[in-house]
């Protein structure tokens, strides 16, 4: 009767044993995902920071190319015609 006991009880913490690895392993894994999810949910993060960023450089550089093709450039006259007729005349 004692070995049968004996060997019952050394069936059970097999088993307890065994359940506890499965859980610790399962609970292991579980973080492991976990992490991994985070990671690739800041790389999206960053994805979609650095895809926003270019499209406002974007932006910006088409409306300051707009901007400086609207209007045409204004050069005041350096010489009118009659001081240009002047300076000719000193020759």
């Amino acid at each position: 009767m004692r070995a049968i006991t004996l060997g019952a009880a050394m069936v059970l913490i097999a088993v307890v044993a065994g359940l506890a690895y499965q859980r610790g392993a399962s609970d292991c894994h579980a973080r492991y995902q976990a992490r991994e999810l985070a990671q690739i949910e800041r790389a999206n993060q960053l994805d979609r920071a650095r895809i926003a960023s270019e499209r406002a450089r974007a932006t910006l550089a088409r409306t300051l190319e707009e901007k400086a093709h609207a209007d045409p450039v204004a050069v005041p006259r350096c010489l009118g015609p009659q001081r240009l007729r002047r300076l000719n005349h000193l020759r």
